[in-house]
């Protein structure tokens, strides 16, 4: 029976989605679903169908799976940061928001919660609370290229270019060679600054 290490497989998921690699993405939930249905591990195997849901923009299938998954490991901040997520794309702004919060509750060591928090406060126009979400997210994962870009929105959008344009340019720095759609688009951003 293959031996996979799954929290090393959805770190690597989350870089795919985060730089738009949405191919390799999808193979590699693939993969990981076979692999967890051979290791019968179901916490992963739910957990990768609620990710293949995801990336196909199934958000109540995804939530379902995630709910299962919750059942069997109850504090895993990823599983409720992913179904606050589903929430959030689903216009359910107030139960994506519990969710975070309970996550939190739940696992305050979990980067990609204080980070997707810090958005969703973003798209409510709470930039301020979104600054010390992101702020918390990097204190936690020091040098997450997608904590530094949302930091400098906040920031731009709080009416702070110079503080903007630092964040931009500690963002540029961490994701040149990784992604370049997100290159193209921080180095415009610079610009107008």
């Amino acid at each position: 029976m293959p031996k996979i290490d799954f929290e090393r497989e959805r770190i690597a998921l989350d870089r795919e989605i985060t730089f738009f690699h949405f191919g390799r993405a999808q193979r590699k939930v693939r993969k990981c679903i076979r692999l967890a249905q051979k290791n019968q591990d179901f916490f992963f195997l739910n957990y990768f169908l609620a990710q293949d849901e995801i990336l196909g923009e199934n958000y109540l299938e995804a939530v379902t799976y995630l709910k299962k998954a919750l059942i069997l490991r109850k504090s895993d901040g990823c599983t409720y940061n992913d179904m606050a997520l589903c929430f959030a794309e689903l216009g359910q702004t107030s139960k994506a928001l519990d969710l975070f919060n309970l996550g939190l509750a739940k696992d305050p060591d979990c980067a990609s919660l204080y980070h997707n928090k810090g958005w969703l406060l973003n798209e409510l126009e709470l930039h301020r609370e979104a600054i010390l979400c992101f702020r918390k997210a990097l204190e936690l994962a020091p040098r997450r290229p997608e904590s530094y870009y949302s930091l400098a929105d906040s920031y731009l959008a709080s009416g702070d270019p110079k503080q903007a344009r630092t964040y931009f340019s500690k963002a540029l720095s961490e994701v040149v060679q990784k992604c370049s759609y997100i290159s193209r688009d921080i180095k415009m951003r610079l610009k107008s600054l």
